[in-house]
């Protein structure tokens, strides 16, 4: 006669009957369950769900008053229930947006302090026109514009070179 191991599996008062390979077979299952599931913090939930799970499906098994689950009833039960696998951690992408285009001031083939090549290569135009609507200003402003001009040397930050500017411009934003 084949030993009979009794079974005690969470949500369930009382045990269950197996036989020896059916007993080792759920222990294994159980095993590789936690070990799949590893740090997972919801991991000792699951494992009780599932033992819960389980042990509803023995205890709705027809048996005869006596007779153990065999390995054959608890392998058709665990193939129905599937295996757990822990779902892989997400991958987090640290993508941190472009800076874009930024007021500056331009070194390189700068007239009087680089203000008017940096609005050009801001607003993408030619520095030529940019010299001209800014010499215009200043005319038609009574020396307004110079003021407003003078300022903006002194606030807006220099970069030496337009690849430098374009560089900057690439690169991840500054943090604040």
């Amino acid at each position: 006669m084949e030993q009979i191991h009794h079974m005690s599996l969470s949500g369930h008062a009382e045990t269950i009957p197996l036989t020896a390979a059916a007993h080792a077979h759920l222990l294994r299952y159980l095993s590789n369950t936690r070990a799949a599931l590893g740090t997972d913090p919801d991991a000792d939930e699951t494992v009780r769900d599932l033992e819960t799970t389980l042990g509803d499906r023995l205890r709705s098994m027809p048996a005869t008053p006596g007779a153990a689950i065999d390995d054959e009833q608890l392998a058709s039960i665990l193939a129905e229930t599937g295996t757990v696998e822990q779902e892989a951690p997400p991958i987090r992408i640290l993508a941190y947006p472009a800076r874009g285009r930024f007021f500056c001031r331009i070194g390189e083939g700068s007239w009087f302090g680089g203000l008017c090549a940096g609005i050009a290569m801001y607003g993408d135009f030619r520095v030529d026109w940019v010299r001209t609507v800014a010499l215009f200003l200043l005319l038609f402003t009574g020396g307004t514009a110079g003021l407003v001009y003078l300022a903006l040397l002194l606030i807006l930050p220099k970069v030496d070179t337009v690849a430098e500017y374009r560089r900057q411009c690439a690169a991840p934003a500054p943090s604040r």
